[in-house]
C-alpha cells in the first residue's frame, strides 16, 4: 500500500514535470517562430517592397497585419483580410499572449508587435495548437497512471508476497514451538539471502534456548533431588530416634540432623547465589589485595592438615571487587585441590600484562581433556560416590566460575600433562587506581 502511494506521488510528480516541459518547449518554439516572421515582414517594410497582402507562412495558424501612424490595416495576410486592427499601433513590446483576438475562434495567441518608422507589424501565433497538445497529454497521463498504478501495485503484491513467504513460514513455525521442543528448527529457505542468514541466525538462538532449557531442567532436578537427599536421611533419623526412649540414641540423632541441616543451607546458599550471579546482580567493589587472599586460602589449608601446602613469592596486586566472593572463590578451588592431592597444593600469584592471575595446582590424578568443561556445569561430580561422601554439592566450581566472570575475569583448567594433577587458573583485571 505504502509502495503504491509512493509510486503514485513519484508519477504524479513526473507527470505534471513533463506537461509542464511540453507547455514550455511548444511556447518557446513558437515565440522563435513569430520574432522570425516578424523579422522578415520588418524587413519588407523597410525596403518598401511588402504588397498588401502578406505572404503567407508555412503555419497557417501565424497572421501578420501592418498598421499605419493612423492605426489602419495597410497589409495583412490572406487568412485575415478585410479583418480590423487585432491590436491598436504601438512603438513596439514585448511577446505576450493575447486571449481575446477577434479571429481564432477563441484560441489564445502569442502577440509581437514591432515598429517600423510610423508603421508597426504585428505578429500573431495561434496557441491553440499548442494547448490542444498539452490538454491530450495531460488526458493521456491521467488515462494511463491508474493502469501503471495497478501493475506496480499487482507487481508489489506479488513480488512482495513471494519475498516475504520464506519469512511467513519462519513466523508460523516459531508460533508452534512449544516449551517443550528443545530441539525446534524453523525451515531454511532455498535462495542463500538474507532470509536464508535469518533463519540461519534464529536455529542458532533456538538452539541456545533449547540448551538452556534442557540445562535449567536439568539444574531442577538435579537441585530437587540434592534437597530431597538430607529432608529423607533427617526423616530416617528421626524415624529411628522415635522408637528409642535412650538419651544417647537422641544425641546421635540431633547430631546427624544438625550435618544434614547444615548440608541443606550450604546447598540452599549456594542455590541463591547463583541465582544472584545469574540475574547479573550488582557487585559492590572495594578494592581488594589478592595476595591477601591467596595467604589466608593457604593458612586454612595448612589449617586442615591433611596436604602440605607450597606457596610461591606473592606480589602485591590490587583488584576491584566483592572480597568475599573472590575468597569464596580461592577457598573452593583449595578445598576442591585438597580433596584429590596426594601429599601437596601449590598456590601461585603473579602478573599477566593488565591482568592479576591466580593458579592452584594439586598433584592428584588430574582432569581428563573431555572434562575440564563439564566440571563447570551444576551439579557435575566426575567422581560421584566420593563427592557425595565428602558434602560436595557439585557446585563449588559452577559458582566460582560465575564469579570469576561477574568480576570481569576467567576461571579455566589448564593442560597439565597426564598424571601431573590438575591445575586451576583464575585471571581478574587488575585495579588501575
Amino acid at each position: 500500500m505504502y509502495a503504491t502511494a509512493a509510486v503514485a506521488i513519484v508519477l504524479a510528480l513526473a507527470g505534471l514535470a513533463l506537461v509542464a516541459l511540453l507547455r514550455t518547449t511548444l511556447t518557446t518554439g513558437i515565440d522563435a517562430s513569430v520574432r522570425t516572421r516578424a523579422d522578415e515582414i520588418a524587413a519588407l517594410v523597410q525596403a518598401g517592397t511588402l504588397a498588401t497582402v502578406v505572404p503567407a507562412a508555412q503555419d497557417e495558424s501565424s497572421v501578420v497585419q501592418v498598421l499605419d501612424g493612423a492605426g489602419a490595416v495597410i497589409a495583412s495576410t490572406s487568412n485575415i483580410q478585410g479583418e480590423p486592427a487585432l491590436v491598436a499601433p504601438s512603438v513596439g513590446g514585448a511577446l505576450h499572449t493575447a486571449a481575446a483576438l477577434p479571429i481564432g475562434g477563441g484560441d489564445r495567441f502569442r502577440v509581437l508587435t514591432t515598429q517600423v518608422g510610423t508603421d508597426t507589424v504585428v505578429v500573431a501565433q495561434s496557441l491553440g495548437p499548442a494547448d490542444r497538445a498539452v490538454a491530450s497529454a495531460g488526458r493521456l497521463l491521467l488515462e494511463v497512471l491508474p493502469v501503471v498504478l495497478a501493475l506496480v501495485a499487482l507487481i508489489t503484491w506479488l513480488g512482495v508476497g513471494r519475498a516475504l513467504a520464506p519469512l511467513e513460514q519462519i513466523r508460523r513455525r516459531t508460533a508452534t514451538i512449544g516449551a517443550g521442543e528443545v530441539t525446534a528448527q524453523v525451515p531454511l529457505p532455498r535462495t542463500r539471502d538474507e532470509v536464508y542468514r535469518l533463519a540461519q541466525t534464529m536455529n542458532a538462538m533456538l538452539e541456545r534456548i533449547g540448551e538452556a532449557s534442557a540445562r535449567q531442567r536439568r539444574f531442577v532436578a538435579d537441585a530437587s533431588h540434592e534437597l530431597r537427599s538430607p529432608l529423607a536421611t533427617m526423616q530416617a533419623v528421626l524415624e529411628v530416634a522415635q522408637g528409642r526412649d535412650e538419651l544417647a540414641v537422641w544425641t546421635v540423632a540431633g547430631a546427624e540432623l544438625q550435618a544434614e541441616q547444615v548440608r541443606m543451607r550450604r546447598l540452599v546458599e549456594d542455590l541463591l547465589l547463583l541465582a544472584r550471579l545469574d540475574g547479573n546482580a550488582p557487585i559492590v567493589r572495594h578494592e581488594v589485595d589478592l595476595d591477601d587472599l591467596v595467604h589466608e586460602a593457604a593458612d586454612a589449608l595448612r589449617r586442615a592438615g591433611s596436604v602440605q601446602v607450597d606457596v610461591a613469592p606473592l606480589p602485591a596486586l590490587r583488584v576491584q571487587g566483592d572480597r568475599a566472593q573472590l575468597a569464596r572463590v580461592l577457598r573452593n578451588l583449595t578445598d576442591n585441590a585438597r580433596r584429590h592431592a596426594r601429599t601437596t597444593v601449590h598456590l601461585t600469584l603473579f602478573r599477566r600484562g593488565d591482568r592479576a592471575v591466580v593458579q592452584v595446582r594439586d598433584d592428584g590424578p588430574g582432569i581428563a581433556p573431555v572434562d575440564r568443561e563439564r566440571i563447570f556445569e551444576r551439579f557435575t561430580r566426575l567422581d560421584e560416590a566420593r563427592a557425595r561422601d565428602r558434602g560436595g554439592s557439585g557446585l563449588g566450581l559452577a559458582i566460582s566460575r560465575e564469579i570469576a566472570r561477574a568480576h570481569g575475569g576467567s576461571l579455566e583448567v589448564l593442560d597439565s600433562g597426564a598424571g601431573t594433577g590438575a591445575v586451576f587458573e583464575v585471571d581478574l583485571p587488575l585495579w588501575n587506581g
